[in-house]
């Protein structure tokens, strides 16, 4: 980094020493802490600022698309004491190194340019072979039409409740969320007359049985839309399990005595929903096997690893006679928000979005309906004379606090 550039003439920046922005990344150490690897091998270094080539389209890449070959080799060498060695250093200067190119990277270079100005000279790392970290993008080509996936996050959840920096940025991007509304067809079960209802493996209740009921809601969201009275009937558990679930289902009981709403809701955080259900409720084991799956669409574990109170305001059972107070970052002031606001890449055209904005040239178009079937040109992303720059499959090998000063100084 070039003091006298991060500083100088190009930023605005109210207290540059906060950020490190007063001291300098001397060019030597900088690339002496940048390594790239192509492909599932590590290959001979090409020169520190060398771009690599992109043989193949990185959505279109099929697989376990998560740290893939090619993107943990480097780091494992470290960890097995492996020593980096010197690289030709180079003229490059930047005011910004950003480590990481997921949704947070691609924002933190997005405000810093916002505050320093179009001239800021940024540089964006990312040891895998695309950009968006967790938000990532799955194309596939069948019968010539393109389908896309998302193989990480998946919504804009509950905007509504986001903080005014958050909501400024989507509209920075052109991000309309209302535009959602008109997309999400939210009556497709409805019209093609699905229903919801529970599925009990053999595996755990010794028969494979589905239960619908006859008036299931096909929106119902959380468990307890499907637990009626016929349903209870005919689940394969204990009896005793059947009148628990009637029991948390139907009595308003406040299971947390003595506590205020602002304890009640810091315990239902700190409790799993299955603790909640076997200490408080007080129910029989069977009734947290039909629970314990409930979750794994949304977070990937069972009861035992969610909390009461996530579970509370996904609509299970067993808080009607609780007054909890409500928190804001727990999710109920956009409670009210359907779950509809995402891409059908999910969280990869947010990403999309801000490398567009940040490199001219990188995609086409100029709207949020574009950019989902806009085809990323990798070849612009790491370009020598641009002012941003995108670096995959580099990984960041040292970093480490410049002079004395700790984290107040700048890092090379």
């Amino acid at each position: 980094m070039n003091n006298s550039d991060a500083t100088g003439g190009r930023g605005d920046l109210d207290q540059p020493t906060e950020l490190g922005m007063d001291r300098p990344i001397p060019r030597r150490d900088f690339v002496n802490g940048v390594a790239v690897a192509v492909g599932a091998s590590l290959l001979p270094w090409r020169g520190a600022m060398a771009a690599p080539d992109f043989p193949d389209y990185p959505p279109g890449l099929t697989g376990l698309r998560g740290s893939h070959p090619g993107s943990f080799e480097i780091a494992h060498s470290l960890r097995e004491t492996k020593e980096w060695p010197d690289v030709p250093v180079t003229d490059d200067d930047y005011d910004l190194i950003v480590v990481g190119a997921g949704i947070s990277g691609l924002a933190a270079a997005h405000f810093y340019r916002k505050a320093a100005g179009p001239e800021a000279r940024i540089l964006l790392l990312d040891n895998h072979d695309d950009f968006g970290g967790h938000a990532k993008r799955n194309e596939f080509h069948a019968g010539g039409r393109l389908l896309l996936g998302y193989g990480g996050t998946q919504s804009i959840e509950a905007p509504g409740r986001y903080s005014a920096v958050a909501k400024s940025l989507l509209q920075e991007l052109g991000i309309e969320v209302q535009r959602f509304y008109r997309y999400f067809d939210r009556n497709l079960f409805r019209t093609h007359h699905l229903k919801g209802g529970i599925f009990f493996d053999r595996q755990t209740f010794g028969v494979d049985q589905l239960l619908v009921p006859r008036n299931s809601r096909p929106d119902g969201f959380g468990p307890g839309a499907y637990l009626t009275d016929e349903v209870v009937a005919g689940m394969p558990i204990a009896e005793q399990a059947r009148a628990d679930l009637g029991r948390l289902q139907r009595s308003a009981v406040d299971y947390l005595p003595g506590l205020t709403p602002e304890q009640k809701r810091a315990a239902l955080i700190k409790t799993s929903y299955r603790d909640f259900l076997l200490n408080q409720v007080r129910v029989h084991p069977d009734v947290v096997r039909v629970f314990q799956a409930s979750p794994h669409g949304l977070y990937c574990v069972g009861i035992d690893a969610v909390s009461a109170n996530d579970c509370r305001l996904m609509g299970y059972p067993g808080f009607e006679g609780m007054a909890v107070a409500s928190g804001p970052h727990s999710g109920e002031e956009g409670a009210e928000e359907p779950y509809i606001f995402h891409f059908p890449d999910g969280g990869a055209s947010i990403a999309r979005l801000l490398v567009r904005s940040l490199i001219p040239g990188s995609a086409p178009g100029a709207t949020m309906e574009d950019i989902v079937t806009a085809r990323m040109d990798y070849g612009r992303l790491d370009v020598p004379g641009s002012r941003v720059r995108l670096r995959l499959n580099s990984t960041a090998v040292r970093v480490k606090p410049a002079g004395q000063q700790g984290a107040d100084g700048g890092f090379v």
